[in-house]
């Protein structure tokens, strides 16, 4: 019924809302910990142990070779990419929880870096946007995908198709787009190694 694959060009134009969503929910997780922590003064309940393994990540990282780092970096994101897309088809939870608690860690950096007297548009710039360009864009569109599974295999099939149908065409989709993912993600991590810290000496 359906061919193998389709242009990522194609899944991404008939995509693009729940790409706005995937990145809605995120923005959204950033501004609740950002007012949250300055509010409280204290890191939001629920979010201490990410915060925990994100430190222990990047001591870990700092131990290392930039080319060590960014190969583990590659690792832990695409596998993050990969559960998302997996476990969307459970009623979309597990994008829909990992795109607002990554937003909501990036909501507390800039929480942070506001109470250590930094520049929040310096760090982000700095310590965000050169990789970030291409690990939230893949990062948002396999939460779109997630989201979308989760929504028609469950809720309510495509248009014209049965949920067993709907669940192989999204399938297709997600196919058609995981080498531009992984291209995304290689990009990221070994722009967050061998980049990413000499920029925020200059910021330190």
């Amino acid at each position: 019924m359906f061919t193998l694959l389709m242009p990522a060009k194609e899944v991404l134009s008939g995509n693009r809302n729940w790409l706005i969503l995937a990145a809605a929910i995120f923005l959204a997780g950033s501004l609740v910990a950002y007012f949250a922590a300055g509010a409280a003064e204290s890191v939001p309940p629920g979010l201490e142990r990410e915060l925990e393994g994100l430190g222990q990540l990047l001591m870990l990282f700092q131990d290392n070779p930039p080319l060590i780092t960014a190969l583990m970096l590659l690792l832990k994101n695409f596998m993050a990419m990969v559960q998302m897309l997996f476990l969307g088809a459970f009623f979309g939870l597990a994008p829909l929880a990992t795109l607002f608690i990554n937003g909501s860690l990036l909501g507390i950096l800039a929480a942070s870096s506001r109470e250590m007297g930094m520049s929040i548009p310096a760090v982000m710039a700095l310590g965000i946007l050169p990789h970030g360009i291409f690990e939230l864009f893949a990062f948002f569109l396999c939460g779109a995908l997630g989201l979308k599974l989760g929504y028609h295999c469950i809720a309510a099939p495509l248009p014209g198709m049965t949920r067993l149908e709907s669940f192989k065409y999204i399938w297709k989709e997600i196919v058609s787009v995981m080498p531009l993912v992984t291209a995304l993600l290689v990009l990221a991590a070994f722009i967050e190694s061998f980049v990413t810290p000499h920029l925020l000496d200059n910021l330190l």
